[in-house]
């Protein structure tokens, strides 16, 4: 899992660390599979207090090696735990959305 997370250093400008005391770490992970994939957005993590959880990744295996798809959600939730949203939440966005189907 770290060499999916690393992918993002790739992308921005930003050094992950592993912290082992989960009372110093900003991004603290469970894998509760009855709750999902979920993140905290950006530094809203930092008001939740430790021990408490900031993201989810209940859909990933806990086998050694992991699937295309669980790496998708791996670096989806870090993209939210990085600030991002969502585009269709975007305060730029038109009012309205058009589904392309056939797209």
């Amino acid at each position: 899992m770290t060499k999916v997370i690393e992918e993002w250093m790739t992308y921005a400008n930003i050094i992950f660390t592993l912290e082992d005391d989960p009372d110093l770490a900003d991004i603290r992970i469970t894998f509760e599979y009855d709750d999902g994939l979920w993140s905290f957005l950006g530094t809203e993590c930092r008001t939740v207090a430790p021990p408490a959880r900031t993201m989810n990744l209940g859909a990933v295996g806990t086998q050694s090696a992991l699937y295309e798809d669980e790496k998708g959600y791996i670096l989806h939730e870090f993209g939210h735990a990085l600030g991002l949203l969502h585009e269709h939440q975007s305060p730029g966005r038109p009012d309205s959305l058009t589904l392309d189907v056939d797209g």
